[in-house]
Protein backbone atom coordinates (compact mmCIF):
# COMPACT_ATOMS: atom_id res chain seq x y z
CA UNK A 1 0.00 0.00 0.00
CA UNK A 2 2.85 2.38 0.87
CA UNK A 3 4.54 1.87 -2.53
CA UNK A 4 1.23 2.49 -4.32
CA UNK A 5 0.79 5.81 -2.50
CA UNK A 6 4.38 6.81 -3.25
CA UNK A 7 3.86 6.05 -6.95
CA UNK A 8 0.68 8.15 -6.99
CA UNK A 9 2.43 11.06 -5.29
CA UNK A 10 5.27 10.87 -7.80
CA UNK A 11 2.75 10.71 -10.66
CA UNK A 12 1.01 13.86 -9.38
CA UNK A 13 4.36 15.59 -9.01
CA UNK A 14 5.31 14.67 -12.60
CA UNK A 15 2.00 16.05 -13.86
CA UNK A 16 2.64 19.21 -11.83
CA UNK A 17 6.13 19.53 -13.31
CA UNK A 18 4.68 19.37 -16.83
CA UNK A 19 2.18 22.00 -15.76
CA UNK A 20 5.06 24.26 -14.68
CA UNK A 21 6.96 23.60 -17.92
CA UNK A 22 3.91 24.44 -20.04
CA UNK A 23 3.22 27.59 -17.99
CA UNK A 24 6.88 28.57 -18.40
CA UNK A 25 6.61 28.23 -22.18
CA UNK A 26 3.34 30.20 -22.15
CA UNK A 27 4.99 32.99 -20.14
CA UNK A 28 7.93 33.30 -22.53
CA UNK A 29 5.76 33.07 -25.65
CA UNK A 30 3.09 35.41 -24.26
CA UNK A 31 5.68 37.90 -23.08
CA UNK A 32 7.29 37.91 -26.51
CA UNK A 33 3.92 38.42 -28.22
CA UNK A 34 3.21 41.28 -25.79
CA UNK A 35 6.43 43.04 -26.75
CA UNK A 36 5.46 42.75 -30.41
CA UNK A 37 2.06 44.22 -29.52
CA UNK A 38 -0.17 41.21 -30.18
CA UNK A 39 -1.16 40.71 -26.52
CA UNK A 40 -1.57 43.06 -23.54
CA UNK A 41 1.46 43.43 -21.21
CA UNK A 42 -0.28 43.29 -17.84
CA UNK A 43 -1.57 39.69 -17.94
CA UNK A 44 1.83 38.04 -17.46
CA UNK A 45 2.81 39.43 -14.05
CA UNK A 46 0.74 36.94 -11.98
CA UNK A 47 2.02 33.98 -13.99
CA UNK A 48 5.58 35.18 -13.44
CA UNK A 49 4.90 35.49 -9.69
CA UNK A 50 3.63 31.89 -9.61
CA UNK A 51 6.69 30.61 -11.45
CA UNK A 52 8.96 32.63 -9.18
CA UNK A 53 7.41 30.92 -6.14
CA UNK A 54 7.87 27.52 -7.79
CA UNK A 55 11.55 28.30 -8.36
CA UNK A 56 11.97 29.25 -4.71
CA UNK A 57 10.03 26.33 -3.23
CA UNK A 58 11.48 23.55 -5.36
CA UNK A 59 14.97 25.08 -5.35
CA UNK A 60 15.04 25.03 -1.57
CA UNK A 61 13.57 21.51 -1.52
CA UNK A 62 16.23 20.20 -3.91
CA UNK A 63 19.08 21.76 -1.92
CA UNK A 64 17.70 20.70 1.47
CA UNK A 65 18.60 17.18 0.37
CA UNK A 66 22.19 17.99 1.33
CA UNK A 67 21.18 19.32 4.73
CA UNK A 68 18.89 16.39 5.54
CA UNK A 69 21.61 13.93 4.54
CA UNK A 70 24.14 15.58 6.85
CA UNK A 71 21.66 15.67 9.72
CA UNK A 72 20.70 12.03 9.16
CA UNK A 73 24.32 10.87 9.14
CA UNK A 74 25.05 12.73 12.39
CA UNK A 75 21.91 11.45 14.12
CA UNK A 76 22.38 7.91 12.84
CA UNK A 77 25.90 7.80 14.29
CA UNK A 78 24.73 9.18 17.65
CA UNK A 79 21.77 6.76 17.73
CA UNK A 80 19.19 9.37 18.76
CA UNK A 81 15.76 7.70 19.11
CA UNK A 82 12.51 8.72 17.37
CA UNK A 83 13.97 10.70 14.46
CA UNK A 84 12.93 8.37 11.66
CA UNK A 85 11.09 11.33 10.05
CA UNK A 86 14.46 12.85 9.08
CA UNK A 87 15.34 9.71 7.14
CA UNK A 88 11.86 9.66 5.55
CA UNK A 89 12.22 13.32 4.55
CA UNK A 90 15.64 12.65 3.08
CA UNK A 91 14.34 9.71 1.07
CA UNK A 92 11.38 11.77 -0.19
CA UNK A 93 13.68 14.57 -1.39
CA UNK A 94 16.27 12.18 -2.81
CA UNK A 95 13.72 10.30 -4.92
CA UNK A 96 12.32 13.56 -6.33
CA UNK A 97 15.49 15.61 -6.56
CA UNK A 98 15.81 15.40 -10.34
CA UNK A 99 12.14 16.28 -10.80
CA UNK A 100 12.51 19.28 -8.46
CA UNK A 101 15.57 20.34 -10.44
CA UNK A 102 13.69 20.35 -13.74
CA UNK A 103 10.84 22.35 -12.18
CA UNK A 104 13.36 24.91 -10.93
CA UNK A 105 15.12 25.02 -14.31
CA UNK A 106 11.87 25.55 -16.22
CA UNK A 107 10.36 28.13 -13.87
CA UNK A 108 13.65 29.96 -13.27
CA UNK A 109 14.45 30.18 -16.98
CA UNK A 110 10.95 31.45 -17.79
CA UNK A 111 11.19 34.03 -14.99
CA UNK A 112 14.58 35.20 -16.28
CA UNK A 113 13.43 35.41 -19.88
CA UNK A 114 10.30 37.28 -18.78
CA UNK A 115 12.43 39.97 -17.16
CA UNK A 116 14.77 40.08 -20.14
CA UNK A 117 11.72 40.68 -22.36
CA UNK A 118 10.16 43.25 -20.00
CA UNK A 119 13.28 44.93 -18.71
CA UNK A 120 12.35 46.85 -15.54
CA UNK A 121 13.33 50.45 -14.89
CA UNK A 122 15.46 49.40 -11.92
CA UNK A 123 18.20 47.07 -13.20
CA UNK A 124 19.54 46.35 -9.69
CA UNK A 125 17.66 43.06 -9.32
CA UNK A 126 18.25 42.04 -12.91
CA UNK A 127 22.01 41.76 -12.48
CA UNK A 128 21.79 39.48 -9.45
CA UNK A 129 19.18 37.42 -11.31
CA UNK A 130 21.47 37.00 -14.30
CA UNK A 131 24.25 35.72 -12.04
CA UNK A 132 21.84 33.22 -10.46
CA UNK A 133 20.66 32.18 -13.95
CA UNK A 134 24.27 31.56 -15.05
CA UNK A 135 24.93 29.43 -11.96
CA UNK A 136 21.69 27.53 -12.59
CA UNK A 137 22.61 26.79 -16.21
CA UNK A 138 25.98 25.31 -15.22
CA UNK A 139 24.33 23.41 -12.35
CA UNK A 140 21.76 21.94 -14.76
CA UNK A 141 24.54 20.78 -17.09
CA UNK A 142 26.28 18.96 -14.23
CA UNK A 143 22.93 17.65 -12.99
CA UNK A 144 22.12 16.30 -16.43
CA UNK A 145 25.44 14.47 -16.47
CA UNK A 146 24.65 13.08 -13.02
CA UNK A 147 21.32 11.84 -14.27
CA UNK A 148 23.12 9.95 -17.04
CA UNK A 149 24.40 7.55 -14.34
CA UNK A 150 27.70 9.31 -13.70
CA UNK A 151 26.86 9.51 -9.99
CA UNK A 152 30.03 7.74 -8.99
CA UNK A 153 32.18 10.44 -10.56
CA UNK A 154 33.20 13.01 -7.93
CA UNK A 155 34.16 15.29 -10.84
CA UNK A 156 30.46 15.66 -11.59
CA UNK A 157 28.76 15.20 -8.21
CA UNK A 158 30.86 17.64 -6.18
CA UNK A 159 30.59 20.59 -8.62
CA UNK A 160 26.83 19.99 -8.89
CA UNK A 161 26.52 20.10 -5.10
CA UNK A 162 28.67 23.23 -4.80
CA UNK A 163 26.70 24.93 -7.58
CA UNK A 164 23.45 23.97 -5.83
CA UNK A 165 24.60 25.69 -2.66
CA UNK A 166 25.80 28.70 -4.68
CA UNK A 167 22.43 28.78 -6.46
CA UNK A 168 20.48 28.92 -3.20
CA UNK A 169 22.79 31.59 -1.76
CA UNK A 170 22.43 33.57 -5.00
CA UNK A 171 18.66 33.09 -5.00
CA UNK A 172 18.42 34.38 -1.44
CA UNK A 173 20.63 37.35 -2.34
CA UNK A 174 18.49 38.01 -5.43
CA UNK A 175 15.29 37.91 -3.35
CA UNK A 176 16.78 40.26 -0.72
CA UNK A 177 18.27 42.51 -3.43
CA UNK A 178 14.81 43.13 -4.85
CA UNK A 179 13.21 44.08 -1.54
Amino acid sequence: MQKYMAKNHLRYLKVFSWYVIVLSAVLVLGGTLSVVGLLPNNIWRDLDLFLTKMTQIFGFAAVFLILFRMIWILIKKSKVPNVRWIFSSWQFLKKRHVLFGWIVAAAGTAHSLYFLIFIPNDMKGVYSGLVVLAVMIVMVIFGYKLNLKERTSRNVRVPHTILGIAFIIGLIFHMVDLH
